[in-house]
């Protein structure tokens, strides 16, 4: 998508293309803390394609915001709203919670969504970080040049993002950016264009999946 043209899809049905989708499996699913393993460092996949509207990971969260983020009101911030924008970055974001990949739901950012195909192509408004789908991506399209955070994306989302706790799964957190372990403050880590982030809750996979964000944006 060009920069200053906003991100709205017309209301009609998409056909999407099938891809490699990479998976962690786990027979534990609550949110219990455990220990982070492994000093060596993880692995990091080859690039996997990222097919628009295919879910990436284990359903876990219900779609949009949780009762505590955004309803429509500026969050830390960031706004709601229809205006065009003229900064646009897509980012993949990846939590792996108990050797368990969790998908990042859709709809995040956006009240009121409508959506076809597992796509959102409309809402009520959009906050300026948000997602269309379920595969990770994380939009940000702000009608201002500044640096958006992760912890602002959290806020919108309405889900706890602490060094013990992300989004309500309990443990030390273990962090990576384009496969460099990150051990900043996890709320001021600003969203860069393709960049990869992953968050770790419990026990490190042997290989830490890397994503290839599509073309179209």
């Amino acid at each position: 998508m060009s920069t200053g043209t906003a991100f709205r899809f017309p209301r009609t049905l998409w056909m999407f293309s099938t891809a490699c989708v990479f998976s962690i499996a786990c027979s534990s699913d609550a949110k219990t803390p455990s220990d982070p393993g492994g000093s060596s460092g993880p692995a990091f996949s080859a690039p996997i394609p990222i097919a628009i509207g295919q879910p990436i990971g284990a359903a876990t969260y219900t779609a949009g915001d949780s009762t505590v983020g955004g309803q429509g009101q500026t969050v830390q911030g960031v706004a709601c709203d229809a205006s065009i924008p003229t900064q646009h970055i897509h980012a993949h974001l990846t939590i792996i919670a108990n050797g368990v990949q969790r998908a990042i739901p859709l709809a995040v950012g956006v009240p009121g969504a409508e959506v076809i195909s597992n796509f959102v192509v409309d809402g009520r408004c959009f906050y300026w970080l948000h997602t269309h789908d379920a595969t990770g991506i994380v939009h940000v399209e702000a009608p201002v040049s500044t640096a958006f955070t992760l912890g602002e994306f959290f806020a919108v989302w309405g889900e706890p993002l602490t060094r013990t706790n992300v989004g309500g799964f309990e443990g030390a957190v273990v962090a990576y950016v384009d496969s460099t372990r990150y051990d900043g403050d996890l709320s001021s880590l600003a969203f860069k264009e393709r960049q990869q982030i992953t968050l770790i809750i419990g026990t490190i996979p042997d290989t830490i999946p890397v994503y290839e964000i599509p073309s179209a944006f």
